[in-house]
């Protein structure tokens, strides 16, 4: 636990991926750096995460990057159910060994905690914020102050309440994701599938040799599919999907989460950065929230790292981060917010619409290339 009027340079409240990880970037820096999480400990969290090439990078240069519970993504097969088009993107195409990988979020969870061990603090929870010219003044329940010349909330927006002047814009999607695992009768081959249907995308990420599974539905259809037994869901499961990746034969315990796509108005305040699911939290049908969120924390670092012995807090700083990061994470929102609304709503991409991208995707190379880059790197590469 944190002892009463600690001091460092660089409190993140939030021991999550994002957190963890710009903790882990900072800490050889020299920098004192200090992680707040509330939880008492390490989740264990059985959700299977998408990361890309460049995240990668990013978590092994951090010393973050899990020996086991990895599965490298080769190929994504795209596809609409109801139309014509398909294209296939593959790692090879792309000159890379993998377009991604699927990660086991409490491997993830546990190699980053390992690697921090006492710059964490579990069980401390923020019960008040004071930001002052030259300090941010963390107040947690029963566990005393932490001051910090730099406060970055990496806590999916738990605390933004307590910054002045935050505020988010909110887009319900009205949709369910239906999550869990299931086995198929035939090996993947490190190939994953995004198929777009009227009712919202499906997607099955390789994992180990078994998929994960996103089933997006109304909340209606969600509570109805959660309610099947197994036998039942996989009989829907393979009527929506088809037999692209076989005949599914087993399936284990499901959950669900709803969509919304959020941000926040501004990714900074007085000696404070948001970042993360805090500053922009949006639907999975790309893939993009975490990878975005582990680039808000590469940003950071690396501004920190160019000035060592300077002020980690200051306003000249701040401002050099918000302007880094703007157009990457709202690139990343606005393609995001364009699929589900393309791929769901005929009124703006037509059913023959959505063929035509899609065979363009599967016979241009460079149009293939360009949506392989945006979801790896964020941008197309120079």
């Amino acid at each position: 636990m944190a002892g009463p009027a600690d001091r460092v340079d660089v409190a993140i409240v939030g021991a999550g991926p994002v957190g963890a990880a710009l903790a882990a970037l900072i800490a050889p820096t020299g920098r004192s750096v200090r992680v707040l999480e509330a939880r008492g400990g390490p989740s264990g969290d059985a959700r299977t995460l998408a990361l890309s090439q460049a995240s990668r990078d990013l978590l092994e240069s951090a010393g973050g990057w899990p020996a086991s519970g990895v599965t490298p993504i080769t190929e994504i097969h795209v596809s609409q159910k109801g139309g014509p088009g398909r294209t296939l993107i593959t790692a090879a195409d792309q000159g890379l060994a993998a377009l991604g990988y699927t990660v086991a979020y409490a491997e993830l969870e546990e190699i980053l905690a390992a690697r921090l061990a006492a710059r964490i603090s579990w069980g401390a929870a923020c019960e008040a914020i004071d930001l002052e010219a030259g300090i941010a003044r963390l107040r947690l329940a029963g566990s005393g102050t932490v001051e910090a010349r730099l406060l970055v909330l990496a806590d999916g927006g738990a605390n933004a309440r307590r910054i002045p002047g935050l505020a988010y814009s909110e887009k319900d999607y009205g949709q369910v994701a239906v999550t869990g695992p299931v086995h198929a009768d035939r090996p993947h081959r490190g190939r994953a599938y995004e198929r777009f249907t009227s009712r919202g995308p499906v997607a099955l990420l390789p994992v180990g040799e078994r998929f994960a599974l996103v089933w997006t539905a109304t909340p209606a259809e969600a509570a109805r599919i959660l309610a099947l037994d197994d036998a039942a869901f996989l009989a829907e499961l393979q009527a929506h999907f088809g037999d692209r990746a076989g005949r599914f034969i087993a399936a284990g315990s499901r959950a669900s989460f709803p969509l919304k796509l959020r941000s926040v108005n501004t990714t900074i305040a007085l000696r404070t950065v948001i970042a993360g699911n805090a500053a922009q939290a949006m639907h999975p049908i790309a893939g993009q929230g975490l990878n975005i969120g582990l680039r808000d924390a590469a940003g950071l670092a690396g501004l920190l790292e160019e000035d060592p012995k300077g002020d980690p807090g200051a306003a000249a700083l701040l401002e050099s981060y918000r302007l880094g990061r703007r157009r990457d994470a709202g690139r990343g929102v606005a393609f995001t917010d364009f699929l589900v609304g393309a791929f769901m709503d005929g009124r703006r991409l037509p059913t023959w619409g959505r063929g035509i991208a899609l065979t363009a995707l599967d016979i241009l190379p460079p149009a293939r290339r360009w949506l392989a880059d945006r979801m790896i790197h964020g941008a197309p590469r120079s």
